[in-house]
This record gives C-alpha cells, sequence and structure tokens, in this order.
C-alpha cells in the first residue's frame, strides 16, 4: 500500500483508518454524500463450485454514539453505538480518500517492521 493516495485516482482500494468521502446518485437524480472512517474491510473470498460469488464491501463509520444507560446493564464491554454505511467494490470508484489515521494498536503482521523501524 502507498503512503501517499491521490483522492481522485480509480484505481485506490480503501483501508481500515482510512477517511473517505462517498459521493453518489440514489435515484431520481438525487446526489448523497456521507463521510467517515473505514471500519471494516473483507477479505477477498476464491469463488467455490456450487457456491454463489461473496461480493466484497467495506463499512463505513459515519457515526456513533453511547448506549443507553439500560443497554449497558446487560451489555457492558460494548458502550457506544456505531452506525456503519456498506460499501461494495463496485463502487469503490466512487470514494474520495481524505486521509488516514495511524491505529495504535498492530493491525496487521506487516506494521510490526515498519512502527519498530526495522526496515533496511
Amino acid at each position: 500500500m502507498s503512503s501517499t493516495k491521490d483522492s481522485h485516482d480509480k484505481s485506490y482500494e480503501p483501508e481500515v483508518n482510512d477517511y473517505v468521502k462517498w459521493t453518489r446518485e440514489t435515484g431520481n437524480n438525487h446526489i448523497e454524500t456521507d463521510e467517515g472512517w473505514v471500519y471494516f474491510k473483507g477479505d477477498i473470498i476464491p469463488p467455490k463450485k456450487g457456491f454463489s460469488d461473496k461480493p466484497r464491501y467495506i463499512t463505513i463509520e459515519t457515526g456513533v454514539r453511547d448506549k443507553p444507560a439500560e443497554q449497558l446493564k446487560d451489555s457492558p464491554l460494548h458502550k457506544k453505538v456505531h452506525t456503519l454505511l456498506l460499501c461494495y467494490e463496485q463502487c469503490w470508484d466512487e470514494l474520495q480518500f481524505i486521509k488516514r489515521r495511524e491505529s495504535p494498536t498492530i493491525q496487521h503482521y506487516s506494521q510490526y517492521d515498519e512502527r519498530a523501524g526495522n526496515w533496511n
């Protein structure tokens, strides 16, 4: 993955922790724009004989709010409600990359050397 991204590059592939803007036509020539952090990105699933193809998608976190107190007593581990927008791979060319945040937690083994400065 390149560290710089052109927001108008049609080959842009979103990654978790990218902040994106999605502008699209939703019908009757109505244009919708949503923006937020890429929260999840599905893996490529190889096709299997006898099974339907599984479309790849990301979710864009468009909102976060606190859970009501009455819901926290039954599920204290999850304190927030996340509003997520589903975006299938065929629509990724409609996304505009805005910025990227660095997670304090290493999300993938490939980040270890980069964070630890082990590049030759």
